[in-house]
C-alpha cells in the first residue's frame, strides 16, 4: 500500500492541498489508523476521479477495514482507468481472497507473485492463497522467500500462522513466542499458539496459553474450539462439547463450522451417543463438501478416484526387477495401506530402529509420477512405464532422492516412505526401485471406514471420498480391489501385516517385519516407543497425533460394532467381500 500511495503523490506537485491530503492519508495508513485513512483516499478519489492511484488506495484501505466489497469495486475501478501492475493484483487477489473466490484470487496473486517473488508482501499473500488450497509444499517454497525482519507485526503473525498450516513448526513456535512477547493481548495469535501445541501433543503448555486468553468472547468459534480440543485430551469430553456446542452459532464460515462438528463428532463418540456422532458428522461433510466446491468448482462432478485408471494391464516384464546401480541410497521401504488403517503407528514403532528412518507423508513420489505423467490419468500404465529410457529412468530416481534428502538425511538408515495411498502406485513402484520392500497394514474394513469418515482429513484429502459411509465403503472397495490387483501385476515384494495384530501382539508382529526386510531385531520395547513420541519436536501430520501419544492399547478395535446400524444397508453390502477375504468376521 505505501507504494502505491507514494506514486500517487508525485501526481500532485501541480496540486498542493491534494498533496498534502495524499501524504496525511499515507500518515493514517501506516499508522493503521485504516478508517482514517480511508475517508481521505475516497475525497482524493472523488476530486481526481480519473486517477487509478485513488482507486487503487481507497480499495487497499478499505480491503483493511474488512469491507471487502466497497474494495473490490474501487479495485476494480482502478482497472478501468487503466490502472495495472503489482500493487494492483496484489491488493485485487487479498480481496478476492477475502471474499472466498479463489479462482479469482489465485489468478491476481499468482500474478503479482510471478511478477514480484523476492518482495515480501506479495509472497506472503501469495503463500496465504497457497494454504487456503492446501497446497502446502509450495507454500513452503514461498514462505522460505519472505524477509522476516522486513515485514509488519501483523504480517508476522499471518507469517507464523501459515508456516504453522505449512508444518514448519519449529520457526512458527519461534514467531509465536516473539509476536506475544510484543504483544500479549493478541489473542488471536495466543489461541493459534495454543492449536500448534496440542497438535504437536504439548498438551500442558496448551492449556497455559488458552488461561493467558484475555477475551475468550472475542473469538468465540476459534476459543471453543481450541478449548474443546484441550479438554478432550484432558478426557473432560462433556466440558469439550459444551463449548463447542455453544460455538457453533458463531462459525461464521464453513470451513470453521467442519471443523467444529467434526470436534462435536469425536466428543459424541467419546460419550458414546453413537447417533449424535453421527449427525455431527453428515453437517461437519457437509460444511466441508461447501468449503471444498468454492475452492474447486470445477471437481463438483469429477471422480475423486480418478486416478485409479492409471493401471497395468497386464504382468511386469521379468526385467523391470533387476536391480539398478546409480549411485543412489537402498530402494525405500514403501509403508501404504488405506487411510486409518494403522500407518501411523507402525511408523512411529519402525522410527525406534537404528537402521531406519521415516518420511511422513511427504507426497514425493506423487511429484515425480506428475512431473512424468501431467494431468494424464489413464492408458496402458505399464506400456508407459515400460517406453521409459533407463536416463529417464535415473532421471526420475534423482528427483526422488533429491527431493527426500530434506527428510531422509541420514545415508546410513534406509528410507521408509510412508504415505498410505502409494498402494495405488505399486506400478511405478515396481519400474522405478526394482529392490523395494513394501509394508501393507491392514484393519476391519468397517474400522477403516468409519475412521476415515469421522476424520476431518482437509479440503483436498477427503471432502468427497469420505462424505457417507457409503461413499467411503465404495472408496475402501475401489482402492483395495485395485491394490489386489496390481500388486500381483507388478510383482513386488510385499509384506501384510494386521493392525489387530501389531496392537495386541507388537513384538512377534515386528520381528516378522524386521525379517521382511533383512534387518536384525531391534530390542527398542515399547516405552521407547511412547518416550520418542512424547519428546518429538515435530507434530505428526496424520489425524492420528493423539493417539500415537498414548500408551499402546486396543481402545480403537472393533469400534464400527458400536455403529453397526449405520452400516446396514450399502455399506455394509460393499465391505462384505473384504471382511471375507481379509480373515475378519462381522
Amino acid at each position: 500500500m505505501q507504494r502505491a500511495v507514494l506514486a500517487a503523490a508525485e501526481h500532485h506537485a501541480e496540486a498542493p492541498h491534494l498533496d498534502a491530503l495524499a501524504r496525511q492519508a499515507l500518515a493514517h495508513a501506516m499508522a493503521e489508523r485504516h478508517a482514517d485513512a480511508a475517508v481521505l483516499f475516497e475525497r482524493l478519489h472523488r476530486q481526481q476521479p480519473d486517477e487509478p492511484a485513488h482507486a487503487l488506495n481507497l480499495g487497499n484501505a478499505r480491503l483493511a477495514c474488512a469491507d471487502v466489497d466497497g474494495a473490490l469495486q474501487a479495485f476494480e475501478a482502478a482497472e478501468r482507468l487503466g490502472g495495472d501492475g503489482v500493487a494492483l493484483w496484489l491488493g485485487q487477489g487479498l480481496a478476492w481472497l477475502a471474499a472466498r473466490r479463489f479462482q479469482e484470487a489465485g489468478r491476481c496473486l499468482g500474478r503479482a507473485y510471478r511478477a514480484q517473488p523476492g518482495a515480501s508482501d506479495v509472497a506472503l499473500a501469495w503463500a496465504q492463497y497457497l494454504v487456503e488450497m492446501e497446497r502446502f509444499d509450495d507454500a513452503r517454497r514461498c514462505l522460505a522467500r519472505i524477509d522476516i525482519a522486513a515485514v509488519s507485526p501483523m504480517q508476522r503473525r499471518g507469517v507464523a500462522w501459515l508456516h504453522a498450516q505449512a508444518g514448519d513448526e519449529h520457526l512458527a513456535l519461534q514467531l509465536f513466542a516473539a509476536c506475544l512477547a510484543d504483544d500479549p493481548g493478541d489473542d488471536v495469535t495466543r489461541l493459534q499458539y495454543a492449536l500448534l501445541l496440542e497438535r504437536m501433543n504439548r498438551v500442558d503448555e496448551a492449556g497455559e496459553q488458552l488461561a493467558a486468553v484475555r477475551h475468550p468472547s472475542a473469538q468465540p468459534a476459534l476459543y471453543a474450539l481450541c478449548r474443546g480440543r484441550w479438554l478432550r485430551r484432558r478426557g473432560d469430553a462433556r466440558g469439550a462439547l459444551a463449548h463447542v456446542r455453544s460455538a457453533l452459532e458463531h462459525a461464521g464460515g464453513d470451513e470453521m463450522a467442519a471443523q467444529l462438528h467434526f470436534e462435536a463428532a469425536r466428543l459424541h463418540d467419546l460419550d458414546r451417543d453413537e447417533d449424535a456422532a453421527m449427525s455431527s458428522l453428515q453437517q461437519a461433510h457437509a460444511s466441508a463438501k461447501r468449503a471444498f466446491h468454492v475452492r474447486h468448482p470445477e471437481a463438483e462432478h469429477a471422480d475423486p478416484l480418478a486416478w485409479l485408471a492409471q493401471r497395468l494391464a497386464a504382468p511386469a516384464p521379468a526385467h523391470w526387477h533387476a536391480p539398478i546401480e546409480d549411485g543412489h541410497p537402498p530402494d525405500p521401504v514403501f509403508l501404504v495401506g488405506f487411510p486409518r488403517s494403522g500407518t501411523t503407528l507402525l511408523q512411529q514403532l519402525l522410527r525406534m530402529h537404528p537402521a531406519l528412518q521415516v518420511a511422513e507423508e511427504v507426497p514425493v513420489l506423487e511429484d515425480v509420477i506428475a512431473a512424468l505423467y501431467g494431468d494424464a490419468r489413464d492408458g496402458d500404465l505399464g506400456a508407459r512405464l515400460e517406453a521409459l529410457a533407463p536416463a529417464q529412468r535415473t532421471a526420475l530416481r534423482g528427483r526422488y532422492w533429491s527431493a527426500m534428502a530434506a527428510h531422509a538425511p541420514d545415508p546410513y538408515r534406509r528410507l521408509v516412505d510412508k504415505y498410505p495411498l502409494s498402494l495405488t502406485r505399486i506400478g511405478h513402484i515396481a519400474r522405478l526401485f526394482p529392490r523395494a520392500h513394501t509394508l501393507c497394514l491392514l484393519r476391519h474394513p468397517c474400522d477403516v471406514v468409519l475412521s476415515c469418515h469421522m476424520q476431518a482429513f482437509g479440503l483436498n484429502g477427503g471432502a468427497l471420498a469420505f462424505s457417507s459411509l457409503a461413499s467411503t465403503a465404495e472408496a475402501y472397495a475401489r482402492v483395495m480391489t485395485y491394490w489386489e490387483e496390481q500388486r500381483v501385476l507388478a510383482g513386488c515384494a510385499v509384506h501384510v501385516l494386521r493392525y489387530e495384530d501389531l496392537v495386541v501382539a507388537p513384538g512377534p508382529t515386528l520381528r516378522e517385519i524386521h525379517a521382511f526386510l533383512g534387518i536384525l531385531p531391534h530390542g527398542g520395547g515399547i516405552e521407547e516407543f511412547h518416550r520418542q513420541a512424547h519428546e518429538r519436536e515435530t507434530r505428526i501430520r496424520t489425524p492420528s497425533y493423539a493417539q500415537v501419544a498414548r500408551p499402546l492399547n486396543t481402545d480403537a478395535l472393533y469400534r464400527w460394532r458400536r455403529y453397526r446400524r449405520h452400516f446396514a444397508g450399502e455399506p455394509m453390502a460393499r465391505l462384505a467381500p473384504w471382511i471375507e477375504r481379509y480373515g475378519y468376521r462381522e
